[in-house]
């Protein structure tokens, strides 16, 4: 599923995510610089992503009554840069992604903003105590982004953000 109205931030807007916004997924999913560091060491998909693949997956996202996914948009020009997902994994946990998919918008501070928009809307709407995400330590970026937030560090890739120590974003 996913959400009705744009919830905007300084720089960024999670919006409702569209099957439509496919052909530009498929440009994201075909740009090594977006795919970098997306998939874990030998963990590659099987098959190369295409059009149609995509618009199912979309569909597939958007009938989950569990799943929830975001469009990220960038608020002064509504360009869509990205998208979100977060799922609940039991006991008040959740499990959180983002892609930000337009290369000109990164590096900008936007995936932060939005990691804080979502789990905002994670700790309060879906009343979630705990969200987590596997990050490659090599993207120095987002692991900078997620300790701004609140994150902290695990064992492996994982990183843990409890409820009580959510910052927010530049906190």
């Amino acid at each position: 599923m996913t959400i009705r109205e744009l919830v905007c931030g300084e720089t960024v807007c999670l919006g409702p995510l569209a099957t439509s916004s496919a052909p530009r997924w498929l440009t994201w999913m075909n740009d090594p610089g977006t795919t970098r560091y997306l998939y874990a060491p030998g963990r590659q998909p099987k098959a190369a992503p295409t059009l149609d693949s995509l618009t199912r997956w979309g569909r597939s996202a958007l009938a989950d009554p569990h799943l929830v996914v975001f469009s990220l948009r960038d608020r002064e020009t509504q360009t869509e840069i990205g998208d979100a997902r977060l799922v609940p994994t039991g006991g008040g946990r959740g499990r959180f992604s983002i892609v930000i998919g337009e290369g000109d918008f990164r590096g900008r501070g936007l995936g932060g903003e939005a990691t804080a928009l979502v789990c905002r809307f994670g700790f309060e709407q879906m009343r979630l105590r705990s969200i987590e995400l596997d990050v490659d330590p090599r993207n120095e970026p987002a692991v900078r982004a997620y300790l701004r937030v609140g994150f902290q560090k695990r064992r492996g890739n994982a990183m843990r953000l409890r409820a009580a120590d959510f910052v927010g974003f530049g906190g």
